[in-house]
């Protein structure tokens, strides 16, 4: 995704947010942008589609995602400062370590849903339960898990 025009919610995604929000949790979505170590999208873009895609959740129904932490690094970039090694990148648990310790995230308490197995790599090294995203409404699975009900 390189413009807010390619973004789309999936499936209860939407609802999800503002179920965790009723339920006192803070939504953070930790993800890998390696499009911006590859040229495909500078980061003030990727920032714009964070607002927009911000600004649309809190219209839809005053869902708040308090923060969003991303990892622009792809080893074979041309602009150097993105091909340096980081710690942030999902296997890596910098981003998660870095919200754990700006949001002083209570991890026995929290949970990460994720689609790809670094994302649970990422979030074993921080002892936070992990759950694969099923193939059916996030808010469905979210109400399935018991921690959150």
């Amino acid at each position: 995704m390189t413009t807010y025009k390619h973004f789309i919610f999936l499936p209860g995604v939407k609802q999800a947010i503002k179920y965790l929000n009723d339920k006192k949790y803070v939504v953070i979505i930790s993800s890998n942008q390696a499009a911006v170590g590859k040229s495909l999208i500078n980061e003030t873009d990727l920032t714009r589609i964070h607002i927009k895609m911000k600004k649309e959740l809190y219209k839809y129904n005053g869902s708040v995602i308090e923060d969003i932490f991303y990892s622009p690094y792809y080893k074979y970039s041309k602009i150097k400062k993105y091909k340096l090694y980081k710690n942030d990148r999902k296997p890596f648990a910098g981003m998660l370590v870095k919200a754990i310790n700006k949001w002083n995230i209570d991890i026995i308490n929290s949970i990460f849903i994720g689609d790809k197995l670094t994302d649970k790599l990422a979030s074993d090294k921080c002892g936070i339960k992990f759950y694969f995203k099923k193939n059916i409404a996030l808010i469905k699975q979210l109400k399935e898990i018991n921690e959150i009900k």
